[in-house]
Order: C-alpha cells, then sequence, then structure tokens
C-alpha cells in the first residue's frame, strides 16, 4: 500500500524491503561465517515464497503501469530499506538459530535456481545443434532463456522483415510454411509427422502433450506474429489451438503471446499513426486527427509490406509494441473446451450452427 492506495504490482517500496532483507542477510553471512556461499544469493531466492505487507506514506506518489497498481517513486526504496534494515539486523542478531536456518534455505534457492538455469543452457545448446533448419530459424544469441522471445511468423516474406526488424541479442524468429496443421481434427500420428509441428517444437525446445516439460521452453516469451487481416486470424487460432491443446503449461505460466502488428498507417501532414483494426482507426479518426483536413490512409495486407523500420516501432520493441497475453479462465475451462471443439473440431454442423447463432452479434460489433 501507499497512502493506503493497493499496489498490487509492487514497486519501489517492495524493492526497498527485498533490499533489506537480502543486504541484511549477507551481512550476517559474513559474520556467521557463510562466507562466499552467499555471494550468489538473489533477492528472489531470499524472498521466495514468502509474503508481506508493506505500507508507506509518502508527499506526491507516483504510480506506473496499465491499471496504476505500481509506486515508482525512488524515494520509497530508501525510505523502507532504512525503516526495515535496522530491526532485522537486531532480529538476526538475536535470533541465531533463526537467522542460520534462513540463510540456509536461501542458500539452498540459489543453488536449485543456478543448477537449473545452466541445465537449461545446456538443454538449449543441445537443441540448437539438433536443429535441421538451414535458413529458417533465425535464434538470438543470448544464451539461456532470460529475457528471450521467439517470434512464430508466416512465410519467407515476413520472416525476412522480421528478421531485420529484431534484436538479434534476444529475439528468435521461425516463419512457418502457410497455415499449420488443424490439430483439433487431426490423428496424433499426422500431428507428430507434420514438418510445421515437429519445427516448431524443435524451436522450442519442447515435446507435446505428456511429454512437454516447461524447464525445456528456450525462450522466456513465444509470440504469435501473423498479419491483422482474416488470414491472419487463422493461422493464429490454428497456432493457439495447438499450444491449448498439446502444450498447455504453456498458456497457463503466461509464456504465450498475440503481438499486435497494426492493420492501417494514418497520415495527415506530419503526423502518423497505426490502428490495428477498424474500431481503433475510428477511434483514432474521432479523438487524434483534425476532421477539417484529409486523411491518408492505407491497409496493410500483410507484415511483409511493412519495411523492418515499421514493424519494430510498430509490433517488436519493448519500448512501442503491444502485446497480448493469452490464458485460460479456469472458472471458464467448460465453456473454453465446448468453443475449441465447436470452431476447430470435425463437425461442421456445430460450427454452421454457432455461426448462425452468433453472427447477429458479430454485426451488431463491426458496425
Amino acid at each position: 500500500y501507499c497512502n493506503t492506495v493497493p499496489t498490487a504490482g509492487g514497486g519501489t517500496h517492495e524493492a526497498g524491503l527485498r533490499a533489506a532483507i537480502t543486504k541484511g542477510l549477507r551481512a550476517y553471512a559474513e559474520i556467521a561465517g557463510f562466507g562466499k556461499k552467499v555471494a550468489h544469493v538473489t533477492p528472489d531466492d531470499v524472498m521466495f515464497g514468502a509474503g508481506a505487507l508493506v505500507s508507506c506514506f509518502i508527499k506526491n506518489p507516483e504510480f506506473q503501469g496499465q491499471t496504476k497498481d505500481r509506486l515508482s517513486n525512488t524515494e520509497a526504496t530508501r525510505m523502507v530499506e532504512n525503516a526495515v534494515r535496522d530491526p532485522f539486523d537486531h532480529w538476526l542478531a538475536s535470533s541465531p538459530k533463526d537467522a542460520s536456518k534462513l540463510l540456509e534455505w536461501a542458500i539452498e534457492r540459489a543453488d536449485e535456481r543456478v543448477k537449473r538455469r545452466k541445465a537449461r543452457d545446456v538443454r538449449r545448446k543441445t537443441a540448437t545443434k539438433k536443429l535441421r533448419l538451414p535458413g529458417k530459424l533465425a535464434d538470438c544469441s543470448r544464451k539461456g532463456s532470460k529475457d528471450t522471445e521467439i517470434f512464430i511468423v508466416e512465410g519467407d516474406s515476413a520472416g525476412g522483415s522480421a528478421k531485420q526488424a529484431r534484436s538479434r541479442e534476444t529475439q528468435a524468429i521461425l516463419p512457418l510454411k502457410g497455415k499449420i496443421l488443424n490439430v483439433e481434427s487431426a490423428t496424433i500420428s499426422k500431428i507428430q509427422a507434420n514438418n510445421e509441428i515437429n519445427d516448431l517444437c524443435t524451436a522450442l525446445g519442447v515435446g507435446i502433450g505428456k511429454k512437454f516439460e516447461l524447464d525445456d521452453l528456450r525462450y522466456e516469451r513465444v509470440i504469435i506474429m501473423t498479419d491483422a487481416d482474416v488470414d491472419g486470424a487463422h493461422i493464429a487460432a490454428l497456432l493457439i489451438t495447438f499450444f491449448y491443446r498439446y502444450t498447455p503449461g504453456l498458456i497457463n505460466a503466461g509464456r504465450l503471446y498475440m503481438a499486435m502488428p497494426p492493420l492501417y498507417k494514418m497520415v495527415q501532414k506530419n503526423r502518423t499513426e497505426y490502428a490495428i483494426d477498424d474500431a481503433h482507426r475510428e477511434e483514432l479518426m474521432k479523438t487524434i486527427f483534425n476532421s477539417n483536413a484529409k486523411v491518408d490512409i492505407s491497409r496493410f495486407k500483410g507484415l511483409g509490406e511493412m519495411n523492418p523500420a515499421q514493424l519494430k516501432s510498430t509490433t517488436m520493441s519493448h519500448k512501442s509494441r503491444q502485446l497480448a497475453r493469452i490464458t485460460v479462465d479456469r472458472e471458464e475451462i467448460t465453456t473454453t473446451e465446448s468453443l475449441v471443439e465447436t470452431l476447430m473440431g470435425k463437425r461442421a454442423d456445430l460450427r454452421f450452427e454457432f455461426i448462425q447463432e452468433h453472427a447477429k452479434f458479430l454485426d451488431k460489433a463491426s458496425t
């Protein structure tokens, strides 16, 4: 909390608490003879599984994030750290048995984290060696998965632009050939024999079904990047169906995303804006552009039509892009399952009934 305002996203006051606890443990470790064992311990190791309630009061609080639930005042870090550090140091000194247990626990967490990271690096290198995708997968150069991402794109044209627009250190590009197999209406043998699905799984470093292991994933984020039109939406639906059905752990962990490329480029004099769909275009026309001057509007037929600089600034750059995380509401899992079976399954009659029932709502939404 800051000034009694809930800060579910944490922020600088939380950073102060983490710093006080971590620095206090490290200082005590030197006195208690743990020495170098604690050198690789991070705040994440110390605070793993911990619960704390932090409430601070400051003048002119500033919040960030889409929901304004994260405190950003830098002075809050120092204030909380100073308030917590001395009492925590006294507790450590007066409770040596508990302090030692806490230190040992934090060191174990750090050791486990380092082992997992090394194992991921080994798996990543092994998977890269096994890849037989000459000229197809443009991998990133960073070792390990932290802060890395792979963009799944359709075709060589979009793949070529994406490869030029990417950050080579952290962003990988995997172009797929056309629409992938609809796994909802295919047999498991057909799925396992499909080249595009095999290429995708090999690049990600994971198996499917029971063989899927989240720790094997070679990237922190998997991003579906398709054209902003109906064909692109169809390809995205096929990919999401595959991930939902055969690698649900990827979605449950919040690691699957959709890129939001623009459908329209809008120019009025020296001002250029991009709209992701028709509704966004109309909103920009009403709120951004001068109604008394002409607005030149061009429609992108696909990602390949954008030059690398446009693709980077609108869709791939961390500074300016929008991403939509793919999630499944566990309370609505029955409804989700039914929708996937209806829209992607073998029975065309169920799809026809669904379209007849819901087409009127789609018409209203598009007007």
